[in-house]
């Protein structure tokens, strides 16, 4: 089936009778039929932007397929909601809108943006590097990333996905609707209780478990309650080390196999080790096996950018990330790119604090951030918050013994990096941590 539009996408999940928490999408009297409804009498028309503010599970996967039967572009966001840029900011505010509990608002009197033609999709960036941004996904990488996922899972009609993780963000939002095009049930509740989830893959309810980390390490320690055993697991949006697959293998009897890729493009590696392998359509351009350097990726989907900018579609695709690609050709993450940070009007070289700052035996991660005085917002500080077991002192002394052109920055020493639900770094904790934690003198 040749999708061309946005409803084309929910035809073809629709035409598998797929259900998602145990229930079709379209049964009788169900949410689906009666959100298509309120959004056409709200106004939504082709190529509109429909905020789903503060949806979970079931009801966000429905409101989006009613906004695609419209041919409409869903926006997932969290509550809070996040402080993007200008333009993403106004279509927050804007916009159509889904509430939490189903209610439709329709957008503000004389709201008109040009239609969005090929996007499928709008999701916001974590912002545990920047300011979170709005990216807008192409209905061919919605494909492709369910192409990913499927091949990388083989994933076929009668498996059930369990994905337990938020679906406001990329990583949950696209296997969930990749294992959907693949004709797959999936099962959404979110997360509660790692007993909960344990019980369903013991007794043969879900087939397959999409993960992050940090819910994988919950599993591993609850009691066997069947005889059942998942088909395949997986863990993304985040490092697997090789200590928490074994004790997955033990307690589950499969690996968990790896993903990776960002919120501008969807899934773009999968496998066993690492970061994994590239998926169909994705092609590594740089590093050559054997080397390292910044992970660029050939996209066969083109990345549309983010809301609001002039950018034409790109092929090629920057991670950030400086990777070791095996001569296998599977790629191992080594750190994030950290490009020059500005202080009080001069560029500074981050990247030989941090490289400083991970010299010390006893350093797990890493975060920088220049923040202005509360009390002279004038003037800008260094922080430096730093997760492991190194004492102060003993930073201190790396950051000494570094180039004399580098500012030494505050250190705020922590046990473990506060992270968001699906294993980002949470800058807006990390900034409150720098906060309480450090005195400006």
């Amino acid at each position: 089936m040749t999708l061309r539009s946005r409803q084309d996408l929910v035809t073809r999940i629709l035409a598998y009778n797929v259900q998602v928490n145990g229930e079709r999408i379209d049964s009788a009297g169900s949410s689906f039929h009666r959100l298509c409804d309120r959004l056409d009498r709200a106004g939504v028309r082709f190529g509109d932007i429909v905020v789903l503010s503060g949806l979970q599970g079931r009801d966000l996967v429905v409101a989006a397929m009613a906004v695609w039967q419209l041919n409409a572009v869903p926006m997932p966001v969290p509550v809070p909601e996040p402080c993007p840029g200008e333009q993403a900011a106004q279509a927050l505010v804007s916009a159509c809108r889904v509430t939490g509990d189903l209610s439709v608002l329709p957008a503000a009197p004389g709201h008109r943006t040009d239609p969005l033609d090929s996007t499928a999709v709008i999701h916001m960036s974590s912002g545990s590097t920047d300011r979170p941004k709005a990216a807008r996904r192409g209905l061919h990488s919605v494909l492709m990333d369910a192409e990913g996922y499927r091949s990388g899972l083989s994933l076929a009609p009668g498996d059930c996905v369990a994905v337990p993780v938020p679906l406001v963000h990329s990583f949950g939002w696209g296997i969930a609707v990749g294992a959907l095009l693949s004709g797959c049930d999936i099962d959404v509740t979110p997360f509660v209780r790692a007993g909960t989830l344990s019980r369903k893959a013991d007794s043969g309810t879900v087939s397959v478990l999409a993960l992050t980390p940090p819910v994988a390490r919950l599993l591993v320690g609850t009691r066997r309650q069947g005889e059942s055993a998942p088909r395949a697991a997986m863990a993304g949006a985040g490092p697997v080390s090789d200590e928490l697959d074994e004790a997955f293998q033990k307690r589950f009897g499969v690996p968990l196999l790896r993903g990776y890729g960002s919120t501008e493009t969807g899934g773009t590696l999968f496998g066993d080790r690492g970061m994994g392998v590239p998926v169909p359509g994705v092609d590594v351009v740089e590093p050559s096996p054997g080397e390292r350097g910044e992970l660029v990726l050939r996209l066969a989907a083109p990345v549309e950018g983010y809301l609001g900018d002039d950018q034409e579609p790109l092929r090629e695709w920057h991670t950030g990330d400086v990777v070791r690609r095996g001569t296998d050709g599977c790629v191992h993450f080594e750190e994030r790119v950290r490009g020059p940070l500005r202080l009080n009007g001069r560029f500074i070289r981050a990247d030989v604090t941090e490289q400083a700052l991970r010299s010390v035996p006893g350093v797990t991660d890493v975060f920088l951030v220049v923040l202005p005085r509360s009390d002279s917002p004038e003037t800008e500080d260094f922080y430096s918050v730093v997760e492991g077991t190194a004492s102060e002192e003993d930073l201190l002394a790396a950051l000494a013994a570094a180039s004399a052109q580098t500012p030494v920055p505050r250190v705020v020493v922590c046990d473990r990096l506060p992270r968001t639900t699906v294993g980002k770094r949470d800058r807006g904790a990390l900034i409150e941590m720098v906060r309480k934690g450090s005195r400006c003198e």
